[in-house]
């Protein structure tokens, strides 16, 4: 029986493109958890204090705001936002380390990037909800490759420490594909099976290209003390469709 229910949202922001409609996003959807992949550490900042939320944040490395490979650089990865009280925050890496983080520069493709699952244990009333979020590492095409195995095979690593997660976001590999697949069979994997792509094809650059693609790539997976209700997709907001969910501590 569920007796302490969290609202949690997951997106993929874009890094500065739909600030407008993620602000939007989250002044209608009231989330008591947003995690964030793709966000500038200011602009993490600026939400948490638009929306009176405490923010932690893990760093991937460092992007231009204007263009993206020119200067000046600034701190960019995986963010949460909590209305609700943040305890033991951890960044774990399973590709590079926190040095890398803070010193690489893009140059123009993401797989170099250093890759944390960013973790933290969010209280409401007397219940724990341990929340994990990543941006996976990317690959051409959702294809698989043997250095998405082998930051997959650390991250696996790394949750075998992590008895009970709530564990989302961009997970650049599609349902149906080993990546998604491998952590499928771990985890419940909550997005209903109606849905087939979470990449909203109006705002995306490639947006007629993947038109009609199943291209799943964002991920909501619990283990079984946790219970997702009211899952959906929201369109609108960024590149990536937003996942909403209920999430109770059974």
């Amino acid at each position: 029986m569920e007796k302490d229910i969290i609202k949690l949202v997951s997106v993929n922001i874009e890094l500065a493109k739909h600030l407008d409609l993620v602000r939007a996003f989250l002044e209608k959807e009231k989330p008591d958890v947003a995690c964030l992949q793709e966000a500038y550490k200011i602009d993490l900042k600026e939400f948490a204090k638009e929306f009176a939320m405490e923010a932690v944040f893990g760093q991937m490395g460092l992007i231009g705001r204007v263009e993206y490979t020119k200067p000046p650089f600034f701190p960019y990865g995986v963010g949460i936002l909590s209305a609700l009280p943040i305890q033991d925050v951890q960044r774990r890496y399973y590709s590079g380390n926190e040095e890398i983080a803070k010193t690489r520069v893009f140059q123009g493709s993401s797989s170099e990037d250093a890759h944390p699952l960013l973790l933290a244990n969010i209280q409401k009333g007397n219940a724990n909800f341990t929340i994990g979020i990543t941006h996976f590492t990317w690959s051409p095409g959702g294809s698989t490759d043997d250095l998405q195995r082998s930051d997959l095979k650390s991250l696996l690593g790394i949750l075998e420490d992590t008895s009970e997660i709530v564990l989302c976001g961009d997970f650049n590999a599609p349902r149906g594909g080993e990546i998604f697949d491998t952590l499928a069979r771990r985890y419940t994997d909550n997005i209903p099976l109606e849905y087939h792509t979470s990449i909203d094809v109006n705002l995306h650059r490639d947006g007629r290209k993947l038109a009609g693609e199943s291209l799943m790539v964002d991920g909501l997976f619990t283990t079984p003390f946790y219970q997702c209700s009211n899952v959906r997709l929201v369109g609108g907001v960024s590149d990536h469709f937003a996942v909403v969910a209920e999430v109770g501590r059974i």
